[in-house]
């Protein structure tokens, strides 16, 4: 995908609005995972820059924030601790789980993703496609 006219840090996805669409095509594997809930992609700071539930209890924009800044925290947390940033985070619930990704603090754009699966979701399906989408969206947006 051409790149001109895109400034290249990662504070800027001014693209994304018309890209929304085809962002949105890259959860489509996620959906396929067994017990499948929600899911998106998010700027570093939590704004849901494409998104699909498939629970209408799911407000993504609204949960979506709260876990994108508990993912922040611990990103700070292990850093300050030596470990540098982190590159995932697993939140176990009696009901589901919650899986965030990141696309790496030195990517050149800094993305979240993130999927909600019930608690007999495939986990580890999600992991693994959640890890092949990093790759194809940051060509994407960057």
């Amino acid at each position: 995908m051409a790149t001109s006219g895109r400034q290249k840090s990662q504070d800027t996805y001014e693209h994304i609005d018309q890209e929304e669409e085809l962002l949105g095509s890259y959860l489509a594997a996620l959906q396929k995972v067994k017990g499948y809930k929600a899911s998106a992609i998010m700027t570093f700071r939590g704004e849901i820059l494409a998104g699909h539930s498939a629970d209408a209890k799911i407000d993504l924009r609204a949960v979506g924030n709260t876990f994108n800044d508990i993912f922040r925290n611990a990103h700070e947390a292990s850093d300050k601790i030596g470990l540098k940033s982190c590159l995932e985070l697993v939140i176990n619930t009696p009901k589901g789980i919650i899986i965030m990704r990141c696309s790496g603090g030195d990517a050149p754009v800094h993305f979240h993703l993130l999927v909600i699966v019930s608690a007999e979701g495939n986990l580890a399906l999600a992991k693994m496609e959640l890890e092949k989408m990093i790759a194809p969206v940051l060509a994407e947006i960057s």
